[in-house]
């Protein structure tokens, strides 16, 4: 052997910077729960109530189509032994938890409201599931900060946070989602308002957390040549939940025609991947 302490300290001192750098632009899977779906419903259409009406709905579908295990196993193409063990799994699920994800929509699926209507819509949309009626995440997609819309879509903001609060305490899986983002600046810009809402009601530093809605063909491929979304990750100061893939609007954008857009088609798929890659680890 001919490397010595002083040798290895050599090393360390070349690699700490590094490894710093890596564990905090990288450091790993939280453990915390995930929802494995999310249930946009307009503004206008929250009521309380509405998650266990859903289950109910799923419940009907399933006595209509599938009664039992069997049926389900043959309709999915499942081995029987598995969906008769998962049975009593699925029914409990849809009885006490049909609704996993929760999303107040005040974007794409909510339209032509007067301002006004919009402000009543919010607060009493998050009223009744503050109230004590809600799935274990949920939260408001306000409208995007392109320049139109950026001061409707921070008073909802507002509105909202406000009327969760005085609901009580803000819940453990409070989301925020912002949509249809173009760039790099309108992250930050989130991030800076979160920083401002949570100073204003007295929230701790870094509470409100958000999903970037990747819809555009900007935030996958930008001007330069780099994958945008990997940037929005970082930028986000670990306040980043989730990235939520918009199909119809990103391939829209990409001249797909109506008729040929889908989850699986290969734009989607290549949009989904680069995603993938910038939120690894």
């Amino acid at each position: 052997m001919r490397l010595t302490p002083a040798d290895l300290a050599a090393v360390e001192d070349i690699m700490a910077p590094a490894d710093a750098a890596l564990a905090a632009a990288y450091p790993g899977d939280s453990g915390a729960r995930q929802p494995v779906h999310t249930v946009y419903v307009p503004a206008d259409r929250v009521a309380p109530g509405l998650a266990a009406a859903y289950g109910r709905v799923a419940r009907a579908a399933l006595a209509e189509h599938a009664p039992d295990p069997a049926a389900l196993a043959s309709i999915v193409g499942a081995d029987p032994a598995r969906v008769a063990e998962a049975w009593p799994l699925l029914l409990a699920k849809l009885d006490a938890e049909p609704v996993e994800d929760l999303r107040i929509d005040l974007e794409d699926g909510y339209r032509g409201h007067p301002a006004a209507a919009e402000d009543e819509h919010a607060v009493a949309a998050v009223g009744a599931l503050a109230g004590g009626d809600a799935p274990p995440y949920w939260g408001v997609r306000f409208k995007s900060f392109e320049a139109t819309t950026r001061a409707r879509g921070l008073r909802t903001l507002d509105l909202v946070l406000g009327t969760a609060l005085e609901c009580g305490p803000l819940p453990a899986g409070f989301r925020l989602t912002l949509p249809k983002v173009t760039s790099v600046e309108q992250v930050r810009a989130l991030v800076e308002t979160c920083g401002r809402l949570e100073t204003a009601y007295g929230l701790d530093a870094g509470r409100l957390g958000f999903e970037v809605q990747v819809e555009t063909p900007q935030v996958i491929l930008g001007p330069d040549g780099t994958a945008t979304v990997a940037r929005l990750v970082h930028v986000a100061e670990g306040r980043c939940t989730g990235l939520h893939f918009g199909t119809y609007d990103y391939s829209a954008a990409l001249g797909i025609a109506a008729g040929q857009q889908a989850m699986d088609h290969p734009v989607a798929d290549h949009a989904k991947h680069v995603m993938l890659l910038a939120a690894a680890e």
